[in-house]
């Protein structure tokens, strides 16, 4: 098995390994958005004044976002799946793709990836944004790149 983690040599912790479909992201130091909202309706009851109902309305799940330094193979994948999945969209006939699933496994401190501490898996899959590093020799930070993804639940 390929080590996903084998790009990652400059001592920044990958915590969180992500999969789309068959295609493997590898490991990212940063993942944020993993939340859930159920939205509600409160309801006056009629002739009473110190009662009303809460009614379900909708569940709606957040982007997310994934960061993690540039390396040659793990940009390269994710360039490849974001060429792709451009590739559907604009050579699609109908509406019936329905995304793929994508994994995301929060790592341990040891990063073996057969013992995740938690895992969630997305529904429906699609990307939202790409960003590359902000490009300046001067400041000696490390090139960053930025994946968001929308998603149709984890529950």
């Amino acid at each position: 098995m390929r080590d996903p983690f084998k790009d990652v040599k400059m001592g920044l912790n990958s915590r969180f390994h992500v999969s789309i479909g068959d295609i493997e992201l590898g490991g990212w130091s940063s993942c944020r958005g993993l939340a859930v909202t159920f939205e509600n309706e409160t309801l006056a009851v009629g002739g009473t004044y110190d009662e009303s109902w809460v009614l379900p309305s909708r569940v709606t799940y957040s982007p997310i976002t994934l960061v993690r330094a540039i390396t040659p193979d793990g940009t390269k994948t994710v360039h490849n799946w974001l060429r792709r999945m451009q590739r559907e969209w604009v050579n699609s006939d109908d509406d019936s793709d329905q995304g793929t699933t994508a994994t995301i496994k929060l790592m341990d401190t040891t990063n073996n990836l057969s013992r995740p501490v938690f895992e969630w898996n997305l529904r429906s899959v699609y990307p939202k944004s790409w960003k590359g590093p902000d490009m300046d020799a001067t400041n000696g930070n490390v090139a960053m790149e930025t994946l968001e993804l929308v998603h149709q639940g984890f529950l």
